[in-house]
């Protein structure tokens, strides 16, 4: 596995995760569509310190009908909006796009609940799937704790929308906090062989990034996510851990490095 961070993206924090040993960064990339002199700032400083922005963070989607069938309309308007973005933002050479945003996943009532998984299935196939296709970028799909949404909640609905949407280039990304928050099954991870596409890690409650002795054990979800032949980037997203933010940063490196 390859550890990074989500992070900022100005010239001293990247210079910091350099230096501290990350091997890539994480960050939303809406701010860098809607401001090119943003993004050039942050490809000169990945650039100097030889580090990339490999996985990018976006909001799923809200233009779309939960509780009924996609128009072509709907569809070609949130497809036009993905080529868009993923072309404005294509210099970062992405790998991964990450997508989570709680507010988008209504569920307008609890017997609706098949149809927004298809519905987001849908979106996924005929909105977003074909923009990153065609710049080589896969979709993780994010759950979210239900404090956060109604929707989406555990790795296995993740895991139902993308093969629902059944393309190659929509997955799944799994995280520590949320499955810990939903009380997940690790065991259940050896049934998501091939759509774990990607994974953060923090210390659950309280939600801060790892360090040795915090009274945490995470080698089991080391364990479930090589029981699902995951061998990829896992990102720290968590509050700092003390009042140092390179120290915590720092302190979550040498705790999890080993357990890659």
């Amino acid at each position: 596995m390859i550890l990074g961070v989500c992070s900022g993206t100005d010239e001293n924090t990247v210079k910091m995760m350099k230096e501290i040993g990350y091997r890539y960064l994480e960050g939303g990339i809406r701010g860098f569509y809607e401001n090119k002199a943003s993004l050039e700032t942050t490809l000169n400083a990945l650039d100097k310190y030889k580090i990339r922005l490999e996985v990018g963070q976006h909001p799923f989607p809200g233009e779309y009908d939960p509780s009924g069938r996609q128009s072509e309309e709907a569809l070609a308007k949130v497809r036009d909006y993905m080529y868009a973005l993923i072309s404005a933002t294509s210099d970062l050479n992405m790998s991964t796009l990450v997508m989570g945003a709680g507010g988008a996943r209504v569920l307008p009532s609890p017997d609706k609940y098949d149809n927004v998984i298809e519905q987001m299935a849908d979106i996924c196939r005929y909105a977003i799937s074909p923009a990153l296709d065609e710049y080589g970028i896969i979709l993780a799909l994010e759950g979210l704790r239900k404090d956060e949404t109604p929707m989406m909640n555990r790795t296995d609905e993740s895991v139902r929308i993308a093969k629902l949407a059944n393309v190659p280039n929509i997955k799944v990304m799994a995280d520590l906090y949320h499955v810990a928050a939903e009380d997940t099954s690790l065991d259940d991870f050896v049934n998501y062989k091939g759509y774990i596409r990607h994974s953060h890690i923090g210390k659950p409650s309280p939600r801060v990034m790892p360090s040795n002795g915090d009274g945490y054990d995470y080698k089991p979800f080391f364990d479930a996510l090589r029981s699902a032949n995951f061998n990829g980037r896992l990102s720290v997203e968590a509050g700092s851990s003390c009042d140092d933010y390179r120290t915590s940063l720092e302190r979550a490196f040498i705790a999890l490095e080993p357990l890659l």
